[in-house]
């Protein structure tokens, strides 16, 4: 068995690890080598959107994308900023063919074939650019796993197992395919919530670092330099055709309280990118559960098939993909491969003061659009979603569901 990270190895190891590891110095994309000034001539004189914050805003709730200000410019104008704003920035999760073209350099440079899949490229990669303090809110993707590729700066990725108590998992701000925590891990007005927070792990990466985030693994991610770019791509799962099912049952509950709701109540509710949820007619959203929930079934079916005829159909089913012993892989120096380390509730809460200790400032009035983006006012409603979206809940909503429809065919 091999000891080295070949592409089939990790492949193997992203979709089949339940814990995080990081592949060091493993990304040597030529894009891991560019200064600044590289950058600035790649994004040219196209202006990008940037969501701002005040770097010293404290809350007892998360930075939430709703509290951001958006604000245009070109990437030389937010590189010449970065000593000067008093802001943290961030130009998140965009799709690389969605700002540059198939023939830019960028683009031809990013494959993830020494990851095992070679047909994962630009098309299917994001792009995250930021400044010193810029952030996303704790959460857990519902659908796929993740493999992160760090090309500058460093970045904190804080992460926890799904399965982690005392996050105080939400869907408000709602947005398909995320399950944000209530708690601020940037600059809270309360580090009690923290006390007792177990199975924590903590890693920071570096250009050409590479980080694999399995299923449904909450994290934290925060730049720590003043200039950070990141690229990841998610890759499916075994799992993702039911939670489609349970995506498409929660949004529909959203959906439809949103449409009795005024207008600046209802999109509290919800990221941005999720304003049109409102104005989806009903017959879209469950023609949307229809398609899920029937493909679901069909593939089971067809599963169930395939293990009675003891057939191998790859139609039907997933290559099998080869098991690989991860300690002796991990004992193999050169493979710069770690698991990620763990962190005590203590070093944690240390962490989070020193944050405070560098950005916060408890005295400032908070402005309009800070006070207009929290969801506190929405306590009732927001239980309601919450409650009707719970795990368990949605599980046994969803199962029912399969059995009715099973019974139509």
């Amino acid at each position: 068995m091999s000891t080295l990270l070949s592409g089939e190895v990790i492949r193997s190891l992203t979709a089949k690890s339940n814990t995080p590891l990081v592949f060091r110095g493993f990304v040597n994309w030529p894009v891991c080598q560019w200064d600044s000034e590289k950058w600035c001539s790649v994004f040219g004189d196209k202006e990008i959107p940037f969501r701002c914050l005040k770097r010293d805003f404290v809350s007892d709730e998360p930075c939430w994308e709703r509290k951001c200000k958006l604000k245009s410019m070109t990437f030389k104008t937010f590189v010449d900023s970065l000593e000067s704003s008093d802001e943290w920035m961030y130009f998140d999760y965009k799709y690389l063919h969605q700002w540059f073209g198939a023939d830019t350099e960028l683009n031809k440079a990013v494959s993830w074939k020494d990851f095992g899949y070679p047909d994962k490229g630009a098309a299917e990669t994001t792009l995250w650019v930021g400044s010193r303090g810029a952030h996303t809110p704790a959460h857990q993707d519902t659908y796929g796993f993740n493999i992160v590729a760090q090309l500058h700066g460093i970045k904190r990725w804080i992460l926890f197992p799904p399965e982690t108590g005392g996050l105080k998992p939400t869907r408000v701000p709602y947005e398909e395919s995320s399950v944000y925590s209530e708690l601020n891990f940037y600059c809270p007005s309360n580090l009690d919530v923290f006390n007792g927070l177990t199975g924590g792990r903590m890693v920071e990466l570096r250009a050409g670092d590479a980080l694999l985030v399995p299923r449904g693994w909450w994290h934290y991610v925060q730049n720590i330099d003043p200039l950070n770019i990141t690229l990841n791509t998610w890759l499916p799962h075994d799992r993702d055709g039911t939670t489609r099912v349970s995506e498409a049952l929660i949004k529909i509950l959203v959906a439809q309280i949103c449409k009795d709701l005024p207008q600046e109540t209802s999109k509290l509710l919800v990221n941005p990118n999720e304003d049109d949820i409102a104005d989806t007619p009903l017959a879209v959203l469950f023609l949307q559960l229809e398609t899920v929930a029937n493909t679901y079934l069909d593939n089971r079916r067809k599963t169930r098939r395939v293990k009675r005829q003891r057939t191998c159909d790859d139609d039907v089913t997933a290559p099998v993909l080869e098991d690989y012993d991860l300690k002796t892989l991990l004992e193999n120096e050169a493979n710069n491969l770690e698991v990620v380390p763990n962190i005590s509730s203590e070093d944690l809460i240390n962490l989070v003061k020193r944050n405070l200790r560098e950005y916060a400032n408890c005295n400032r009035s908070l402005d309009e659009d800070e006070v207009d983006g929290s969801t506190t006012s929405l306590c009732l409603t927001k239980a309601v979603i919450d409650a009707f979206s719970q795990g368990n809940v949605i599980e046994l909503v969803k199962q029912n569901l399969f059995t009715r429809l099973s019974q139509s065919y």
